[in-house]
């Protein structure tokens, strides 16, 4: 098999090692004004998804997992770390800015709901802040064990930990990360990102805020196995994947520390009948840390990489590996809504469009809206399955609203038994109750159904710990 021109060009661009995040769902694009069709997402259909046809690999071209060294280990953790520590100083250093991005340095790209992603401008430098010489710089996040969260959490102080407190600085000198200064962090220039970031490929930056918890987020974003990640993609519709791969479970979630997950992911897709497939190797990590100032912090990062035991596959199958880099932040910003800051590149090398890279980003990161309800979903399915092991009865036939009382029959005639809320078994009218596409199956591919839940098992689920869902559930995860 031939190499096609986009592979050919491939090889002549340098090959940094780099990890990614997750994908996200499509929505209006902002098009090239010269843009062919093969190349251009504006040309596409806005889901990417409607493109693919399903990957034609061979089963045994490529393991199904992949062995890790510690030394490569250790490798990886550095770089999310540094990568990790320099997206939380960024973030920093825009709320110190009044949350402001100079637009002739960023244009807006990309909205959903309330975060919005921009890019680089061409010949801008990639800056957001001036750096006196006589300012600080800053030092590594603190990635903290789940003791030290629980800590905080039964001292009151679910979302910070007061430097004042003995306890709290013991567990900091004894379970941080990393914990020694980064040195000298400019934004962009000589950083971990900048060094495997090409040179042509614009910089993204995303910012807005999420209604819910910190938790929510990192409950609704956690896919540490295939069954998760499907399910995950389900709601959030993350990447356009239509074969993937777990290769390796580095960390995963425990008792102490549910949301925490580190794995090796390989995924395909097919972006239009005209372009070469791609695919992606990359770290996925999230969990919770604190920042310089004793505040909870949750993180996620996809970053891709390069594995000697999972080679590229353009010469042989004719397909491209992308590039990309991906890390974002939430942060508590009151009870009911957390603030969200991240940024990152995608390379998507070949000839496919730069403004195809840009897309792919911004996709990912705005599905980052939707994570919640991601969290919110699962929790709703957990209470499900929680009540029909206590209570295997039917659901009756009602002449009355379970909910409101108003009769039934007033309000268009007797519901059928199969239309009561399968947690609580209540019938109930329209006024009070609510569909929800529901993930019923997604052992191989998915299978969502429409079922209507009433409105109070709704908030009931939605009010759930995620913490204690996500403790509960492990052995199924």
């Amino acid at each position: 098999m031939h190499p096609s021109r986009e592979q050919a060009s491939s090889h002549h661009r340098g090959q940094s090692p780099v990890r990614s995040w997750q994908e996200q769902s499509s929505g209006p694009t902002e098009a090239s004004s010269s843009c062919h069709s093969e190349t251009c997402p504006a040309a596409a259909t806005p889901d990417f998804a409607s493109f693919m046809t399903k990957s034609s690999l061979t089963p045994g071209v490529l393991p199904e997992r992949v062995h890790v060294s510690r030394a490569k280990q250790q490798e990886l953790t550095d770089t999310a770390d540094g990568i990790i520590a320099e997206t939380l100083h960024t973030y920093e250093f825009f709320v110190a800015n009044g949350r402001q991005l100079p637009t002739d340095q960023w244009k807006h790209v990309k909205s959903r709901e309330k975060v919005r992603v921009y890019r680089s401008r061409r010949g801008k430098p990639q800056k957001m802040h001036s750096q006196s010489h006589d300012e600080k710089d800053p030092s590594r996040p603190r990635l903290m064990s789940a003791g030290a969260m629980a800590q905080a959490a039964a001292a009151g102080r679910p979302y910070a930990f007061d430097d004042d407190d003995p306890v709290a600085d013991e567990e900091i000198s004894t379970t941080t990360h990393s914990s020694s200064d980064a040195g000298s962090f400019s934004l962009f220039e000589d950083s971990v990102l900048a060094n495997v970031k090409p040179p042509h490929v614009p910089l993204m930056v995303a910012t807005g805020q999420i209604d819910g918890s910190i938790e929510d987020v990192a409950y609704g974003g956690l896919a540490n196995t295939k069954h998760a990640w499907l399910v995950r993609n389900s709601y959030v519709h993350n990447d356009s994947f239509d074969d993937r791969k777990v290769l390796a479970t580095l960390q995963k979630p425990s008792e102490e520390d549910p949301f925490r997950s580190v794995t090796i992911k390989w995924g395909t897709a097919d972006y239009g009948a005209f372009t070469t497939r791609r695919d992606f190797v990359y770290l996925e990590s999230q969990g919770m840390a604190f920042d310089s100032d004793g505040e909870r912090i949750f993180y996620y990062i996809i970053h891709t990489i390069d594995l000697e035991e999972f080679p590229r596959l353009d010469l042989s199958h004719n397909i491209i590996r992308v590039q990309l880099s991906l890390c974002y932040i939430t942060r508590q910003l009151n009870p009911d809504t957390v603030e969200m800051f991240g940024r990152g590149f995608a390379d998507p090398r070949g000839e496919m469009m730069e403004s195809y890279g840009v897309m792919l980003l911004a996709n990912n990161i705005t599905s980052c809206a939707t994570v919640v309800e991601c969290s919110n979903m699962k929790k709703l399915s957990y209470l499900m399955t929680l009540r029909r092991r206590s209570d295997a009865s039917g659901i009756a036939m009602a002449s009355k609203c379970g909910v409101c009382n108003k009769s039934l029959s007033k309000l268009g005639g007797l519901l059928q038994s199969s239309s009561g809320c399968p947690v609580c078994r209540r019938v109930t009218c329209s006024k009070c109750s609510v569909q929800k596409k529901l993930t019923v199956d997604a052992s191989k591919e998915i299978t969502q159904k429409n079922v209507t839940f009433c409105l109070p098992c709704v908030i009931e689920a939605k009010e759930l710990s995620a913490w204690e869902v996500a403790t509960a559930t492990l052995s199924s995860s």
